[in-house]
């Protein structure tokens, strides 16, 4: 399987998983069936970073692949555990957001430069995605839970369709 075809049945779930906590952001569901899916992508993702990082001849995926990778993978599994166990203290994961938003914003300029305008450009949206999650749990600013909330849940449908697509081999960047 291409690169690409993984990335992208990976980004199916990441969107719906997305989606999923942004309806929840917006006060639809609960912490424990949540936290349910976030399990599921985050071993999803877990398994193609692994495989990318230790696959050898058998993954076109590198260990810079599987680090961005286990960004989302990590988010998911705390994201998970905290629901499942109704934290209400997340200032942590919070500030776990924002070091990823650093990680992603020079992951999206170097995407840019190998060609890919599309997943730069998730890149980027993810970034912002982060830095709301750093802004709502790491400082605290359950005003905009809201906003966020659409916000994550429109990422999650470009994200969701950007995986399909990759996922189908019809990515025109591959």
């Amino acid at each position: 399987m291409s690169l690409y075809t993984v990335l992208g049945m990976g980004l199916v779930f990441v969107g719906m998983v997305l989606v999923v906590n942004g309806v929840w952001l917006l006060g639809i569901g609960s912490d424990r069936d949540v936290a349910v899916l976030n399990y599921f992508v985050g071993g999803l993702t877990l398994l193609i970073a692994l495989w990318w990082a230790f696959g050898g001849s058998a993954s076109e995926g590198t260990p810079f692949n599987a680090a961005g990778t286990l960004l989302f993978s990590f988010t998911y599994l705390w994201v998970g555990t905290n629901a499942w166990r109704g934290e209400d203290d997340q200032r942590a994961f919070g500030w776990y957001c924002i070091m990823v938003t650093i990680l992603a914003i020079p992951t999206g300029w170097f995407v840019w430069q190998l060609g890919d305008v599309g997943l730069a450009s998730l890149w980027w949206i993810w970034a912002i995605l982060w830095a709301t999650f750093w802004l709502l749990l790491g400082l605290q600013k359950s005003e905009y839970t809201r906003p966020i909330g659409w916000y994550t849940l429109v990422v999650g449908i470009a994200t969701g369709g950007a995986g399909y697509v990759m996922a189908a081999g019809l990515w025109p960047w591959a």
